[in-house]
């Protein structure tokens, strides 16, 4: 569990912000545990046996995911889901265009795909397919390990991912860091990344939810033993 971030700036550091490193284990291995959930599905999707994994989880301030878009993924096919219920916000998922072109490639067998302008809409839907396993496979990881009751919309095309980030920052009372997690497919070295915005104390919410898991996994192993 070495690949755990905590990052701030300026305006984020102003806030004190708590993230226990308990709680913070405990969501890392229900993103870990939700990423092998939808191996199975994924290689039915994929017609692939490669494993995947979660290679990264990240809590940074928003405008530093932005610079790091702009800088290190210019060009990128995105999609966004909105969660709700007792944690709400948004969800984008994006991958950089030689990853989106491998994949759809991979399943259609269209290897004139040369840039994402080349993409049709069933090109596009087979991308937002795969978004949605993962998503649901890490809604249905963190319902069963927080007992939360909260829900998705399901994944839609973003165009300009950029603005609709900053977009958010300016409509939604978000929290002051958001969650970054990048999932890879070794050997293919595909990565996919999954920015969660959440919004009306999500993060504390969160934290409490897990808190309470993990105090009662310890009492339990505690009986057991």
């Amino acid at each position: 569990m070495a690949n755990i971030v905590i990052e701030q700036n300026e305006s984020s550091i102003q806030e004190e912000i708590l993230l226990p490193p308990q709680e913070i284990k405990r969501l890392y291995e229900i993103i870990q545990k939700g990423a092998s959930e939808s191996i199975h599905s994924l290689r039915d999707f994929l017609g692939t046996t490669n494993e995947i994994h979660l290679n990264c989880l990240s809590f940074l301030p928003l405008a530093v995911m932005i610079e790091r878009i702009k800088l290190f993924y210019p060009v990128h096919l995105a999609y966004h889901l909105g969660f709700s219920g007792e944690i709400s916000g948004e969800i984008f998922t994006f991958f950089r265009e030689s990853d989106a072109i491998y994949l759809v490639t991979k399943i259609t067998g269209d290897k004139h795909l040369k840039n994402l302008q080349n993409f049709n809409r069933v090109d596009i839907s087979i991308l937002s397919e795969l978004v949605n396993i993962l998503s649901n496979s890490f809604w249905r990881s963190l319902t069963e390990q927080a007992s939360f009751n909260w829900w998705f919309t399901p994944p839609t095309r973003v165009s300009e991912l950029c603005r609709a980030l900053t977009y958010s920052a300016k409509v939604y009372a978000l929290d002051n860091l958001i969650i970054h997690f990048e999932y890879l497919i070794p050997g293919l070295e595909i990565r996919i990344q999954l920015l969660m915005l959440p919004s009306q104390n999500t993060i504390g919410k969160l934290l409490t939810k897990l808190n309470t898991a993990t105090a009662t996994s310890m009492a339990a192993a505690a009986i057991e033993s």
